[in-house]
């Protein structure tokens, strides 16, 4: 895994989101269910915007902190922020903003892990001047996340920073 590109983003984000409680493993078995929920909501509701709609997923907790079975994920969609939203069964909506350090990645399906711990350990608390921001990190596929341990995808993780 090579050293990613970050940037400094100011954002402002309406999602449309499934709330996981679980391990991770747990939540990698059901995390698929949980998309085609999500796009079949966002589909039937005229959400999804070609070429600007992206797919994320929200961690909640810190593993190293919560009770494994207790961690909370999201998987999430970005919505337009003009977007009406009703509700129903697991789907929610939330809009959230402010300053994040994106790290830029291409990475491997085995790499995920280690591209977090360079986010926090090394990029965070010791290569940048930032501090981190009380709000909840994520992963935004740039393109579709690798289905074996070959391919790689680009993917982005958001640091929330002051």
């Amino acid at each position: 895994m090579n050293k990613p590109n970050v940037t400094i983003e100011n954002i402002e984000m309406k999602v449309i989101y499934i709330r996981f409680k679980g391990t991770y493993v747990a939540f990698r078995k059901e995390s698929k269910k949980m998309f085609k929920e999500l796009f079949d909501f966002a589909k039937n509701n005229d959400l999804i915007v070609e070429g600007k709609t992206k797919v994320l997923t929200i961690y909640h907790d810190n593993h190293f902190i919560t009770d494994q079975k207790n961690l909370k994920m999201s998987v999430a969609m970005t919505i337009p922020k003009s977007a009406k939203v009703t509700e129903e069964g697991r789907i929610c909506s939330m809009e959230f903003a402010g300053k994040y350090g994106v790290l830029h990645y291409d990475i491997k399906l085995n790499e995920y892990e280690k591209a977090w711990e360079y986010a926090y350990q090394d990029w965070l608390f010791k290569d940048s001047k930032e501090k981190p921001r009380d709000n909840f990190p994520f992963e935004l596929y740039v393109t579709e996340p690798p289905r074996n341990l070959k391919n790689t995808s680009l993917t982005d993780i958001y640091i929330p920073i002051e």
